[in-house]
């Protein structure tokens, strides 16, 4: 195993070093005038030189899965994860294992020449490296880190003009989603109890994606402040704060949640607006909690939920 490891990665290593050198490199169905080789900073700090248009990609995030779909590099794609499942077309890509635990050997065999990680996969990203693999790392924590991100990836793929075309589509729908919500004072914005998780209470945090969301839908987060991406709560404050609207993506199919029927009913919540209002907002979890082109999806129906009357 150990000698066919390094016999791939002298393979790879050599090919790297035939391609250095030649200058602008066509791109097959991407940008035909973008030149190569592109020195890019991801969010790890590292700056990565991509050297010519990688054409073996390995995704390690489901969102960003779904963001190189929609830049049209299906026919690339050659590793997901098991938790990649949109598009449809992601569940039929190969496996290289799960979001938190992928495996460096299956990663090894797909052959990439680039790979997109996350933050949470620094060891991984370390070992790839050690193998001259190349490894773009993303976690946007907002909706210009979304953007920034499908730029980036435009870029290391050759395709910045899908890329920038995309940006500008989901952009104007943020836009569109702004303007509606700019006359509403912030007195008069609902506060949003945002449940990550029930057993123990748990909310998002002020730096979050989610909270960004639900400002830019017109509503206040309950948790303004504090450090942490998802903070325990005390039910005693979420009682206190008596917020106007809740939000959860406890889905239908999952084992062990609670359902609508179960929240109304919960001991002690009885006075709390959201739960007298009914204004109880599901969202799929995939939605709101990946960063990807559908994050977009999330902030319309925030908006539609918290303002039916000014979003049809």
């Amino acid at each position: 195993m150990l000698l066919a490891m390094l016999t791939l990665v002298l393979v790879i290593g050599i090919s790297g070093c035939q391609k250095k050198g030649q200058g602008q490199t066509p791109i097959p169905g991407g940008d035909k005038n973008m030149p190569f080789p592109v020195t890019l900073q991801d969010d790890a700090g590292r700056q990565v030189t991509i050297n010519t248009p990688p054409q073996r990609l390995v995704s390690l995030v489901p969102g960003h899965t779904e963001i190189l779909f929609a830049l049209g590099l299906s026919d690339r794609i050659v590793g997901v994860t098991s938790y990649c499942d949109y598009p449809a077309e992601a569940k039929t890509k190969p496996q290289i294992g799960g979001f938190s635990d992928p495996s460096l050997e299956k990663i090894i065999a797909a052959q990439p020449d680039l790979v997109v990680a996350g933050d949470m996969d620094s060891q991984l990203v370390e070992n790839l490296q050690a193998m001259n693999i190349k490894v773009l790392v993303f976690q946007p924590h907002s909706i210009e880190g979304l953007f920034s991100t499908i730029t980036a990836m435009g870029e290391a793929c050759g395709k910045k003009e899908q890329a920038l075309s995309l940006v500008a589509g989901l952009r104007e729908r943020v836009e569109r989603v702004k303007a509606g919500v700019n006359d509403v004072p912030i007195s008069q914005r609902p506060l949003t109890y945002y449940e990550v998780w029930y057993e123990p209470l748990t909310t998002t945090g002020p730096h979050t994606l989610i909270a960004e969301l639900i400002t830019l839908a017109g509503g206040k987060n309950l948790a303004i402040s504090g450090s942490e991406d998802f903070p325990m709560i005390n039910e005693e404050l979420i009682v206190e704060q008596n917020p106007a609207i809740m939000v959860h993506s406890y889905g239908t199919g999952m084992d062990n949640t609670p359902q609508q029927e179960q929240i109304l009913n919960r001991k002690g919540w009885q006075n709390i607006g959201f739960i007298k209002d009914r204004r109880i907002i599901a969202i799929d979890s995939d939605l709101i909690t990946r960063a990807g082109p559908r994050t977009v999806d999330a902030l319309e129906l925030l908006a539609r939920g918290f303002y039916p009357e000014r979003f049809k």
